[in-house]
Formats: C-alpha cells, sequence, structure tokens
C-alpha cells in the first residue's frame, strides 16, 4: 500500500475481505499479500466523500457493528436534514476517504494477521516485535492528524536496527 499511495492513489475499501494471502508450494517459509476489489479506488486529489453515511445513529452502529472496525473512524457519519448544517450534502463533503483512512485500515489489518505472531525471522527480537506493534499503534490512531503514514512506518520498519524484509512484489515470479 505504500507504493499504492507513493503514486497518488488510495484503495478506499481495505478489509480483512480484500486481502489475499498466497502461500507458494515451493517455498514454505513465504507468503505473498496482495489487495483486491479495487472498485472504490481513487486518485489522491480526487474528493471521494465516504460511504458510511446514516440517517440515525442507531444505523450508523449497527451497520459499524456488522462491518467491522477496519474503516477509519472519521467514515463514520450520521446527516441531518435537508439544507442544514448536518445535511447529507454537507457532511459528505467534510468525511471524505483519505490516505490516512487506507492507514488505518492497513493497521487493522495487519494487526488481525500478525496479533500473536512470534516468528523469531520476522522479528528478530522481542524489541523488533514491540516497535511492530507500535508501528501498528501509530496506524490506527483514531485521529488522523494524530496517525502515522504508511509511508512513515515502511521507513522506520525497513531501517536500522530493525531492517525488516519487505518483498519488492506480492506475484509469484514463476508459476
Amino acid at each position: 500500500m505504500d507504493r499504492v499511495h507513493k503514486g497518488y492513489l488510495q484503495q478506499n475499501d481495505i478489509s480483512p475481505g480484500n486481502v489475499l494471502l498466497h502461500f507458494p508450494e515451493d517455498e514454505v517459509s513465504e507468503v505473498y499479500i496482495g489487495v483486491c476489489d479495487w472498485g472504490l479506488a481513487s486518485r489522491v486529489c480526487e474528493t471521494t466523500p465516504s460511504r458510511y453515511d446514516y440517517p440515525t445513529a442507531a444505523e450508523r452502529t449497527a451497520a459499524f457493528k456488522e462491518r467491522g472496525t477496519f474503516v477509519a473512524p472519521e467514515l463514520w457519519y450520521t446527516y441531518g436534514k435537508p439544507y442544514s448544517e448536518t445535511s447529507y450534502e454537507t457532511l459528505r463533503r467534510r468525511h471524505l476517504y483519505t490516505q490516512a483512512a487506507d492507514a488505518y485500515s492497513v493497521g487493522v489489518v495487519a494487526d488481525m494477521i500478525w496479533k500473536d505472531e512470534d516468528d523469531f525471522d520476522l522479528f528478530k527480537d522481542a524489541a523488533g516485535k514491540a516497535r511492530f506493534a507500535v508501528a501498528l499503534k501509530e496506524l490506527t490512531n483514531p485521529d488522523p492528524k494524530n496517525r502515522s503514514t504508511l509511508q512513515l512506518v515502511h521507513a522506520t520498519l525497513t531501517a536500522p536496527p530493525y531492517n525488516f524484509q519487505i518483498p519488492e512484489c506480492c506475484y509469484r515470479k514463476h508459476i
């Protein structure tokens, strides 16, 4: 997703169901991660409104429980009467998909995948695992203004002393 964001794109629909894991038969220690369902993707410069809008707080809460917490908190809103300060048209301009929303979703999904992981090859030591946990927490900060970016997390985790190995691509090189 870091490369996607560097290309000024955002996926806008990162969820566990849109993450593909491929385990090559000839490389038992490898896993390739891909993201699918790009139907809601947009360019960063676009003003794509959130689709998590509801006419009542009860409907919003029910939808939140049903869909899970992988959606950034700033994308959820309840709208009011037409032509008011809380009208649908007014609020949809304030609740936009952003790279920060994508980062939040990546953090939640990554936490679901690696939550109880103790792989020495991945983390090297307790400090590496702790830094990884901090990075995921920074990505899932509920306040988008204080949320870390995927670029910063990527740069931190791939630099010394952590030196996490990030694959260059998520596709098999041979079939």
